[in-house]
C-alpha cells in the first residue's frame, strides 16, 4: 500500500497563482447570421490570460481593449471612420473562455467597415 501525502499549503499557494484563462476564437463570414452553411473567410486565436498569444494580427491592442470592456463584446468601443452604405453583409462571433467565465457571441453588420465602426479592432482580423 503506498500513501500520499499533500501538504495543503503547497497546494493553496500553487492554485492561489493561476490566472482564469481567457481564450477567445474569433470568425468572420460573410452573410447574415453564422449559418453552417455559410463559409468562414477568417479566423483568428486570441489568449489574454495568463500570456498574450494567438493568431490573431493585434493581440496586445485586442486584449487591453476587451479587459476595458470587462469582456462584454457589444461594449467594444469601435473606429471612427466613415462607411459607405453598401450592403455586403458579415457576421462576426466569439466563443471562448473570458477570465474563467464561458462566452459567446454573434452578431451581423451591414459591411465590415460598419462592423469595424462599431466594434472595432477585437475584429479587424
Amino acid at each position: 500500500m503506498v500513501t500520499l501525502s499533500v501538504n495543503p499549503k503547497q497546494v493553496w499557494a500553487e492554485s492561489s497563482s493561476l490566472y482564469p484563462p481567457s481564450d477567445l476564437v474569433f470568425t468572420l463570414a460573410l452573410g447574415e447570421g453564422a449559418d453552417l452553411n455559410v463559409p468562414v473567410m477568417r479566423a483568428a486565436t486570441l489568449t489574454c490570460l495568463p500570456k498574450i498569444t494567438g493568431s490573431h494580427p493585434f493581440a496586445e491592442n485586442a486584449c487591453r481593449l476587451l479587459e476595458k470592456a470587462e469582456g462584454s463584446f457589444v461594449d467594444l468601443i469601435g473606429e471612427k471612420r466613415d462607411c459607405t452604405k453598401e450592403y455586403i453583409p458579415v457576421t462576426v462571433t466569439a466563443d471562448g473562455v473570458w477570465q474563467g467565465r464561458r462566452v459567446k457571441y454573434e452578431e451581423s453588420f451591414g459591411n465590415r467597415c460598419v462592423l469595424l465602426r462599431e466594434r472595432g479592432l477585437v475584429f479587424d482580423f
